[in-house]
């Protein structure tokens, strides 16, 4: 089994572990596992060419899996889950908001062509428009038109970055972290100005400072949107915040993770977030990844625990009382991970 210290770079971790990757995914393939670990690997790690006819019989597949078909029958006809970001402690739904129906049809695979998120696009686009109501009660202070707006962008653009309607929300989002960094550093007396003339919204210690999941979202959402400074910049102040990114909530720089296995889902997810979005990403990970790639087990795959973390990315599987299902879960999940850090490199 192939260990690593620090990778150095990304050249190096694509020449070092790619073919290993690679292998390790053929390995659970020749197992049969359920058709999102299936897809996944043909798609994300392996790579497969869209007309390849094995990942075209993977992707008719998953349409049978029972996650896929809990997700469709718990969506409404008008393409929502119920509340869009407030959760309703009441419902008895797996599926409790539709940010989280948008992110898992994600992570089971589907793609913005699916119908489940085509349908979740179209809800997300008439509630921007105003031809739908926003669903959650709407709070009374300054900061929520532009709370509300930025929840439905972020959310659209994880599916559909290439609708024109986010222009708006990008150009927004991008001039105030040019505005709070402009001195090399996040300064948030800079991000208070610009958010004062730009949203009127009264930002400080909220949960709209600069550092949140959806707006690194938005600004993630188009390649080469950031300046390789203010990438970078916007990292290094991340690395240093001991919250990590705002509602995910774990330190990025924090290895290993602590144990519980709501906050190791929750540091994976911070890592997966500026991994899919941010190139530069992997200059500032080294440590994790190290940690990360150690963690495997002596058949050289990953087992992070019996239970599901989240609702939002497990279980791929259609349960895990088999414990294969559950180790092959987690091993795709880590697997697309290393494989969107070795692709760093090719653009």
């Amino acid at each position: 089994m192939l260990a690593l210290g620090r990778l150095g770079s990304p050249s190096m971790l694509k020449t070092r572990i790619t073919g290993e990757i690679e292998a390790i995914a053929l390995q659970i393939l020749r197992e049969n596992p359920g058709a999102v670990v299936r897809h996944r690997l043909l798609r994300d790690v392996l790579r497969l060419d869209s007309t390849d006819s094995e990942l075209q019989k993977a992707r008719e597949d998953l349409d049978n899996s029972r996650q896929v078909q809990l997700l469709a029958r718990e969506q409404r006809q008008d393409g929502s889950w119920g509340p869009f970001h407030s959760r309703d402690s009441r419902s008895k739904q797996k599926t409790i908001t539709t940010e989280i129906g948008v992110e898992r049809a994600l992570a089971l695979g589907l793609d913005a062509f699916h119908p489940i998120l085509v349908r979740a696009a179209d809800y997300i686009l008439a509630v921007m428009s105003g031809r739908l109501e926003y669903p959650d009660r709407h709070e009374k202070n300054d900061r929520w038109p532009t709370g509300m707006r930025l929840f439905l962008a972020a959310t659209l653009s994880l599916s559909h970055p290439d609708r024109p309607v986010l222009e708006k929300d990008r150009s927004l989002w991008l001039e105030i972290a040019g505005r709070a960094f402009r001195s090399g550093k996040y300064d948030p007396e800079d991000e208070i100005e610009a958010h004062a003339e730009l949203t009127g919204a009264t930002v400080k210690e909220s949960y709209l400072v600069l550092g949140n999941r959806y707006a690194l979202t938005i600004l993630g959402s188009e390649e080469g949107l950031l300046s390789v400074d203010l990438e970078r910049a916007l990292l290094s102040w991340l690395w240093e915040r001991p919250e990590g990114i705002l509602y995910l909530n774990a330190c990025l720089g924090a290895v290993p993770p602590p144990r519980s296995a709501s906050h190791l889902d929750r540091w994976l997810a911070s890592h997966e977030l500026l991994a899919q979005r941010f190139p530069h990403w992997v200059e500032y990970a080294q440590d994790a990844l190290s940690w990360l790639w150690n963690r495997r087990n002596e058949d050289g795959l990953w087992d992070f625990g019996p239970r599901p973390p989240t609702l939002r990315y497990f279980p791929f599987s259609d349960d895990w009382r088999t414990p294969q299902n559950r180790i092959f879960d987690w091993t795709t999940r880590i697997l697309v991970l290393f494989t969107k850090t070795a692709q760093s490199n090719e653009s």
